[in-house]
């Protein structure tokens, strides 16, 4: 009997030290992101004969945010943020490539390849990412240092706009001041993550260093939208994957207050293999209807923050 009291109150001191540290802290954020998104589009699969790519960069957006930990007693921890940005400036480039056998009178047919290229400029519209996690928290060093393995949910979105007259054939879109080239592009990542979370500070210091690390699986859905070129507008989900990498460090200005800096790096992939189905009131019977084609898209952000926070 004796030796389960002491059991009991040795769990019992133990969890009283746990309640006794910081319960958690709730950070304002405000920074810079830089984003690229890139769209890969080949008909068919193996030596093409369209292929497509679209890249979205240099995309400056200044963004607010909140963020939120806690630890409630030793067994449990969670966070979660949500930032809401206003894109800036960017650039916009696509280039495209269509390989088609011509016939005419004088030979048997001979292969033609139209390209085009063509940069503008993106002038507005926005960004927003919300994600939550939980796990279950190892102590180490005295308490110094803290290892949670958590899993999570995220849901990360971009919306951008901008001029765009690139066309094969130029006289429907002559103008970067037509609105005929008016286009909008939608990109949704979401999903669930696994990931590992770090916390170290050492006592009676008023640093903390934090990092996380988090692998993103789930859905990408894109929709691309022109005002007047239904040829041009679609809508198309696939599987995704990709890397998140948070480091940081803030510093304690009292017993309630903090500030620091906060670093934020995402790298996600999607990629489909769908058919391709020509548009019967198109002139694009250069590739016949029913091929197998592939879409992939890739995304790179990285965002620098500075953070002031309360403890609780």
């Amino acid at each position: 009997m004796q030796k389960w009291i002491t059991f009991l109150m040795t769990c019992l001191v133990g969890t009283t030290s746990c309640l006794t540290a910081a319960m958690g802290d709730v950070n304002g954020l405000i920074g810079y992101r830089n984003d690229m998104l890139s769209f890969d589009n080949k008909v068919p699969r193996r030596n093409p004969l369209f292929k497509e790519k679209a890249e979205f960069k240099n995309v400056d957006i200044f963004q607010i945010g909140v963020n939120a930990k806690t630890t409630l007693g030793c067994n449990f921890y969670g966070r979660a943020e949500a930032t809401f940005g206003w894109v800036l400036d960017g650039e916009v480039e696509r280039k495209a490539s269509l390989r088609q056998r011509v016939f005419d009178d004088y030979s048997n047919g001979f292969e033609r390849v139209d390209e085009q290229k063509h940069k503008n400029l993106i002038d507005d519209r926005y960004v927003y990412d919300i994600n939550a996690a939980v796990g279950y928290p190892f102590y180490f060093c005295d308490y110094t240092t803290v290892v949670a393995p958590v899993v999570g949910y995220a849901f990360n979105s971009q919306t951008f706009c901008g001029y765009d007259n690139f066309a094969f054939n130029p006289d429907n879109c002559s103008s970067a001041e037509t609105s005929c080239c008016k286009r909008s592009l939608l990109t949704r990542w979401y999903g669930p993550f696994v990931g590992v979370d770090m916390n170290y500070r050492a006592c009676n210091d008023s640093w903390n260093f934090f990092g996380a690390v988090e692998y993103h699986f789930g859905r990408l859905k894109t929709r691309r939208s022109v005002d007047n070129s239904i040829n041009d507008r679609f809508s198309t989900h696939s599987n995704m994957d990709g890397w998140v990498v948070n480091v940081g460090a803030d510093k304690e200005i009292n017993d309630q207050w903090t500030v620091g800096l906060y670093f934020k790096y995402s790298d996600f992939t999607g990629s489909k293999n769908q058919r391709w189905f020509a548009d019967a009131s198109s002139d694009d019977s250069s590739i016949d209807s029913g091929l197998k084609g592939k879409r992939k898209a890739n995304w790179n952000s990285y965002a620098i923050n500075v953070e002031l926070g309360k403890q609780f």
